[in-house]
C-alpha cells in the first residue's frame, strides 16, 4: 500500500497524473499493477492529504485552487513565525548545524523530486526546532497541501537557487537567536514563495490548459 501510495502521490504532485482528472479504482488498477484493497487503503491516504476527492461516480484528482495556495500560505506563515521564534530559544547548535548540513548538500543537479522532498525536509525540521510537535504536524500538512504548486516552481534554476539563499538566511538568523528578524524572515519567504507558486501555476495553466480553480487570481 505504501509503495502504491507513493507512486500515485508523485504522479499527482508532478501533474502526471493532472487535477481534475477522473477516475476509477479499476483504472488505477491497470495503471499502477495493483490490487483493489491496497489501492483503496492508497486513495483514503491520498484523500486525507488532500490530493483526491470522492463522489458517487468515481475519485477525481483534487483540482489546484488559487484560493487554497493564499490560505495555505497564509497559515503556513503564521505557523513558521511562532515555530521560529521557539527555534530562537530552545535550538542547539548541533541541531542548527544538521539542518545547515542539509541545505548545503543540496545539489542543483538533484531531479525535481528529491528537490521537493528537500524543500519539505526543510521546513519542516526547522518547526521541529520549536520542540513543539504540533507546530511540526501543521508544517507537514501545509506543505503537502502546496506540494503541487511548489513542484511547479522548484522546475526553474533561479527558483531553486532562490530558495537556497533564503533557507541559509533563515537558519543563520535563528542561529543568532534573532527572534525579530527570523520571524520576518521566514514571512517573507512564506509571501514571496506564495506569489511564485502563483505565477507558476498561472503559467503553467495557460500553457497547458491545467484545472485551475479561482479564476486566475490568488
Amino acid at each position: 500500500m505504501h509503495q502504491l501510495y507513493e507512486q500515485i502521490r508523485n504522479d499527482i504532485m508532478s501533474l502526471a497524473f493532472p487535477p481534475g482528472e477522473r477516475f476509477s479504482e479499476r483504472v488505477l488498477e491497470t495503471r499502477y499493477s495493483g490490487s483493489r484493497t491496497p489501492i483503496r487503503a492508497a486513495l483514503a491516504r491520498l484523500e486525507v492529504d488532500g490530493l483526491v476527492q470522492r463522489d458517487d461516480r468515481g475519485w477525481t484528482v483534487t483540482p489546484l485552487s488559487f484560493q487554497e495556495i493564499e490560505l495555505a500560505s497564509e497559515f503556513r506563515g503564521a505557523v513558521e513565525r511562532e515555530a521560529v521564534a521557539l527555534a530562537c530559544k530552545r535550538a542547539s547548535a548541533s541541531e542548527i548545524d544538521a539542518i545547515e548540513e542539509m541545505v548545503v548538500s543540496i545539489d542543483m543537479d538533484m531531479s525535481f523530486d528529491e528537490w521537493h522532498r528537500a524543500g519539505r525536509d526543510f521546513h519542516v525540521e526547522l518547526a521541529r526546532l520549536s520542540g513543539n510537535g504540533f507546530f511540526v504536524r501543521a508544517i507537514e500538512d501545509v506543505m503537502t497541501r502546496l506540494g503541487r504548486a511548489r513542484w511547479l516552481e522548484i522546475r526553474t534554476e533561479i527558483g531553486r537557487e532562490r530558495t537556497v539563499t533564503e533557507h541559509c538566511r533563515i537558519l543563520d538568523l535563528v542561529r543568532r537567536g534573532d527572534v525579530e528578524a527570523a520571524a520576518r524572515a521566514v514571512s517573507l519567504h512564506a509571501e514571496s514563495a506564495q506569489a511564485r507558486h502563483v505565477e507558476a501555476l498561472m503559467d503553467v495553466a495557460r500553457r497547458s490548459g491545467l484545472v485551475v480553480v479561482g479564476g486566475g487570481q490568488a
